[in-house]
């Protein structure tokens, strides 16, 4: 099935509802075989990966109930998989995301939880004597690495340093000093530690 957290903690199974006429950013993973996020209304279809980080974005011009698919054969249930996309006015929108259970705190805020949690401040927040890169306007901007190449600090890339962080050392800055994090963070805790340095960019301006 498809699963959905919105960045305000609430979760939905099998619908999507987003407010027409705003860009809608969606981060894809999958936790079993690759997938395929299609929804032919808005000419939109974008894999999704197990392992990878996925972004993609659209905006739906008209209210209305949007049919969403898998479009990468997935198993035995792959036909099953369906979704609706539901956009909705803004402030009927709005009002939705309002209602509902207790969702929990929103996913910046989780993430934030849980970036205290595993001590992560201790390096990217220490300002006397930083021993990891600092994350603030970090997201959605290029980082120069120690070979003189770069890559963009998109959500993949994020993954990436938190599981293997000598995969891209960043230039003025040494390897070998962060541990990885693979196998003890899950999938969804990953989605929550992006989500809050991906705020600490937005809190600096950057639109990504």
């Amino acid at each position: 099935m498809w699963s959905f957290q919105h960045p305000s903690g609430r979760r939905e199974l099998s619908q999507l509802h987003v407010p027409a006429g705003r860009v809608v950013r969606l981060h894809l993973t999958s936790e079993d075989v690759i997938h395929s996020f299609y929804v032919p209304a808005f000419r939109l279809k974008h894999d999704v990966v197990p392992g990878w980080l996925r972004t993609a974005w659209f905006r739906a011009t008209a209210p209305g109930t949007y049919a969403l698919a898998c479009a990468e054969y997935c198993g035995t249930e792959h036909a099953t998989m369906r979704a609706d996309v539901v956009v909705m006015e803004p402030h009927a929108y709005d009002h939705w995301l309002a209602q509902g259970d207790d969702p929990g705190p929103p996913l910046a805020a989780a993430g934030r939880a849980l970036f205290h949690k595993l001590d992560c401040g201790a390096c990217h927040e220490t300002h006397l004597r930083r021993r990891a890169p600092p994350l603030e306007g970090l997201y959605g901007r290029p980082v120069t690495l120690r070979d003189g190449s770069s890559v963009l600090a998109d959500d993949d890339y994020l993954r990436r340093s938190i599981l293997r962080p000598d995969a891209d050392i960043v230039a003025d800055y040494q390897g070998g000093v962060m541990p990885t994090y693979a196998g003890l963070v899950d999938d969804d805790e990953l989605l929550l530690l992006v989500a809050y340095i991906r705020s600490l960019a937005d809190a600096e301006g950057v639109s990504p």
